[in-house]
């Protein structure tokens, strides 16, 4: 694969140079950390009206930045694909989801493939059954049926029912599909769109998904209560095409507890009442900058946290307890400052750009402000900052967190 160095070169040696605009949205997109650099990289592809010869080395550094995240991947593919000279240019590889790692009631992350299959479907029939192959999760069967839902074919759909019956075994996955992803909506409103039969069809295993899952070893503060309006909606369902057994209440009637759910709460507690509480006046407000900033994390069995996540959570809450006040104007200084000099970026992206999107908000009418985040030292921040400011209602505020 064509290293980065050599795509720059490549860029630069073109006959056909790209437009002065983009060339600045493109070097603020590469100060981001990876694979963000090139998610926004691939999403300004689409409106800059370049020729295939200009789209094919963006989308190949889109597709290298990207690493391990497939959905940026299988978006840079997309565009290198349907842009590449089979004659002068190699092809690159489908970016396939490895099977992902059963996650247990101590996981603190489970693996989600957020629009990667949205994508997939995009690409073409067969890219799609490609990317399906290692559906294991029961959220990845979740985003498998909001794309399906969006726009996929009665034989496309018709995968959902042996990938529901797969998808048996874990708790904290089970209870993170039903959370937060659209499964259970999205399986209800394909029924309505299908024919009695194979309504009929995937809803009994989608009865079975529910059964199975909520009869198997849950994770402490996994209720059973919470599945009351999913069971009243999948009941509605069932009178509807007929031939489905509903659910009772005792279906999620918890028989057992997996004892190894993971405590994660850090030793944050008593510092965040403190600054959800504190008065807004010149001395309490330097007193709790000051116990922000010496804050030492509890390092006890099952951490996985950083103190360095911890401050930038607790100077978030304290900036937003003095949203009125004329004393938040210090609070965001100092979280800037904390945050261009800590490890976040590569660490924590996740974290880094939740903090970057509230500076981004906070600055964003004010090029006094902007400037303090400048000042601050932090390339990839400025850049942050100044892309959202560029391009506040396109594709890349919205591929950004």
């Amino acid at each position: 694969m064509m290293p980065l160095l050599s795509l720059f070169l490549l860029l630069a040696a073109t006959n056909d140079p790209l437009p002065k605009e983009l060339e600045y949205r493109l070097s603020l997109a590469r100060a981001l950390p990876a694979p963000y650099s090139g998610a926004v990289i691939v999403a300004l592809l689409p409106s800059a009206k370049l020729s295939s010869a200009q789209i094919v080395p963006l989308a190949q550094e889109a597709f290298q930045l990207a690493g391990k995240d497939t959905t940026v991947a299988l978006r840079a593919w997309i565009a290198y694909r349907d842009n590449f000279d089979k004659e002068k240019d190699v092809a690159l590889a489908f970016p396939l989801r490895a099977t992902s790692v059963k996650a247990g009631c101590d996981a603190l992350e489970v693996s989600d493939p957020h629009d990667y299959y949205r994508w997939a479907l995009q690409a073409g029939a067969r890219e799609f059954v490609m990317a399906a192959r290692n559906v294991r999760s029961a959220v990845e069967v979740g985003r498998l049926a909001e794309a399906l839902l969006e726009g996929g074919s009665d034989q496309q759909i018709s995968m959902l029912s042996p990938m529901l019956a797969a998808a048996v075994g874990s708790d904290r996955e089970f209870v993170e599909a039903i959370r937060f992803t659209a499964l259970h909506n999205s399986v209800l409103k394909l029924t309505e769109k299908m024919p009695t039969v194979a309504a009929r069809f995937l809803l009994a295993n989608y009865r079975n998904f529910l059964t199975n899952n909520l009869s198997g070893r849950r994770c402490a503060g996994n209720r059973a209560e919470e599945f009351q309006g999913i069971f009243e909606e999948f009941n509605q369902a069932a009178m509807r095409v007929r031939g489905v057994l509903p659910l009772g209440p005792e279906a999620a009637r918890v028989n057992s507890v997996d004892t190894t759910t993971r405590d994660v709460m850090p030793n944050t507690f008593a510092l965040t009442h403190k600054v959800t509480n504190a008065p807004a006046d010149d001395t309490s407000v330097r007193s709790m900058l000051t116990e922000i900033s010496q804050f030492r994390l509890e390092q006890k069995p099952g951490t996985t946290g950083s103190a360095e996540e911890s401050k930038a959570y607790l100077y978030g809450r304290f900036a937003e307890r003095l949203a009125t006040s004329p004393m938040q104007e210090r609070v965001m200084e100092e979280w800037v400052h904390f945050i261009a000099h800590s490890g976040l970026r590569e660490a924590n992206p996740k974290v880094w750009f939740r903090s970057a999107r509230s500076f981004y908000d906070w600055s964003r009418k004010s090029a006094m402000r902007q400037a303090k985040i400048e000042a601050a030292g932090d390339p990839a921040l400025t850049a942050y900052i100044k892309l959202t400011t560029l391009l506040p209602e396109s594709e890349v505020a919205r591929v950004l967190p």
